[in-house]
């Protein structure tokens, strides 16, 4: 009976302990334990006390045994909770990854689309015969305003240079009418008060007049050049030109006259000094 009381627990500890794969150094103990109890059947008969003993020890480590397997049986309820927790995580990382992955295709699409609007492929220009035509236009007109804007400029130069010729050529008129002005009241100072009529009127027409209204004349000339070149967006440029041509011509023509009106009354001077010297001489 003994015997058999001592496999009982022996066996109930083995099918306890089955399940635990991570005690094996409890079982080993427990089975060099039941090992001593069956070889050793007489001598635990002899000392009862001992027998209570082991009984004891081995009823701890049942206790012990139980515990720990109620604890072992506890973790794979959070693996599974942590195991769905990382499912998720996977499962959101998936989808973002996919969103990005649209994002992307959805910028180069939109890139391509950008490309190719700014840079019109030849097949597009060759459908459009008309654009084609018109670019042929313009670069022609391009052409022609460049050629054109050449040529004003070199007529430009030459009003320029024409320009400072008559300057040059009314300045030499001024000097000479004034030491005429100057040396005429010398040569003669009896008549002084005879000619003392005409010279203000010949002062006035022939002093005064060309050395301000050709000035003007010439200053307005310069000017309209000067405004058909700095502003030949605004204006008319041949227009222009040709107004400035036409003042030149006016006032080479004006030049002319106030040469020859002043041939005359020299020669009238000299007419008046010839009769004075002949009534000298009769006197």
């Amino acid at each position: 009976i003994e015997k058999s009381a001592a496999k009982i627990p022996a066996y109930k500890l083995q099918q306890s302990l089955a399940p635990s794969d991570g005690l094996s150094d409890e079982h080993v103990l427990i089975a060099a334990y039941v090992s001593q109890l069956q070889s050793s059947t007489r001598s635990v008969l002899d000392s009862p006390s001992r027998l209570d003993e082991e009984h004891r020890l081995i009823a701890r480590y049942a206790a012990r045994l139980a515990a720990e397997a109620g604890n072992v049986t506890r973790p794979p309820i959070d693996l599974g909770f942590n195991f769905d927790a990382n499912k998720q995580q996977r499962q959101l990382i998936a989808e973002l990854e996919n969103k990005n992955r649209e994002i992307l295709q959805e910028i180069q699409r939109l890139r391509l689309e950008h490309e190719q609007a700014s840079q019109p492929t030849p097949e597009k220009a060759q459908q459009n015969p008309t654009l084609l035509a018109e670019l042929r236009l313009l670069r022609q007109r391009k052409d022609e305003l460049e050629q054109r804007m050449s040529a004003l400029q070199e007529s430009r130069r030459e009003l320029m240079v024409q320009l400072e010729g008559l300057m040059k050529l009314l300045k030499e008129e001024e000097q000479k009418q004034a030491a005429q002005a100057a040396g005429s009241p010398h040569t003669s100072p009896t008549h002084g008060a005879g000619r003392s009529m005409p010279m203000p009127v010949r002062s006035t027409s022939a002093g005064s007049t060309p050395t301000h209204v050709p000035q003007d004349s010439l200053t307005g000339v310069g000017g309209d050049v000067q405004e058909a070149f700095a502003q030949g967006t605004r204006r008319n440029l041949r227009n222009d030109l040709l107004v400035a041509a036409d003042s030149i011509t006016n006032t080479m023509s004006y030049l002319v006259k106030e040469l020859h009106s002043g041939g005359e009354e020299g020669g009238e001077e000299e007419e008046e000094e010839d009769k004075m010297q002949n009534g000298k001489d009769r006197g």
